[in-house]
């Protein structure tokens, strides 16, 4: 089991490494906003402890931690936690982001054996943003399974509802999954529970809806919208807590 998580970790390092290697500097040039309104600007810096903190973080994926230097190459630098940066923006345009993607902390749901909703606060991508909640993309370590089981990084594809506790996994590795998100809502918020359960699961068209949902899962929170047109929205009292100051790491 030992020699298992040495490979991981040693496939995580060398994946840092590559990236090192292909580096452009203006790919890493972000401006920060702190929790405590304060902006930063800078290039973030793949050093080995900031790697090492977020490998042996609470999930080991989730990213907790960032470094940024005034200077692509060499000079200061700082560590920031996931409850001191609100989001950090890349300020190189792309063809999906022409205002730069932007990175947001938040928390997210990473069940552990008889704690489902168990959460933490870390860094993931921001798909879309509308009034009703945002679009997440973070990543999570899979098994593969069977005899020789190994460990491998996938995407999830998460929603984050205004007035919801946390981000919940809507997408997994390109598969629907919503078990945890329905299981939230049950005592949440038991119609809309309802609602997605007969949209995604249960009506006629419940198969082309979830096609829908994968191929634009921005469609979650358009329903969010219609329901809360006439229903309580979701208020849950662990929603709006503030991260704490844990200054430099």
């Amino acid at each position: 089991m030992r020699l298992k998580y040495l490979i991981v970790i040693c496939a995580a390092l060398s994946v840092c490494i590559s990236a090192m290697a292909k580096d452009n500097a203006e790919d890493r040039h972000v401006r920060a906003i702190l929790f405590s309104g304060d902006t930063i600007e800078g290039y973030l810096r793949n050093d080995l402890k900031t790697g090492l903190k977020n490998i042996f973080s609470k999930t080991g994926s989730i990213h907790q931690y960032i470094n940024i230097g005034v200077e692509p190459k060499g000079g200061e630098t700082k560590r920031y936690s996931a409850s001191e940066v609100k989001e950090y923006r890349f300020l190189e345009p792309t063809e999906g982001y022409p205002e730069g993607s932007v990175v947001v902390s938040e928390k997210i749901n990473s069940p552990l054996i008889f704690k489902p909703h168990s959460c933490v606060r870390g860094f993931a991508f921001e798909l879309d943003r509308r009034e009703s909640g945002s679009i997440l993309e973070w990543k999570v370590w899979e098994d593969t399974g069977g005899k020789n089981s190994t460990r491998r990084l996938v995407p999830v594809v998460g929603v984050k509802f205004n007035g919801a506790k946390a981000a919940y996994c809507i997408i997994h590795n390109g598969s629907i999954s919503t078990a945890l998100l329905m299981h939230y809502l049950k005592k949440q918020s038991p119609e809309f529970r309802e609602v997605l359960d007969n949209y995604y699961n249960k009506g006629k068209d419940s198969k082309a809806h979830r096609k829908e949902l994968k191929d634009n899962p921005s469609t979650i929170l358009l329903l969010y919208e219609n329901f809360i047109k006439e229903n309580k929205p979701l208020d849950d009292p662990e929603a709006n807590d503030e991260p704490q100051q844990e200054g430099k790491k």
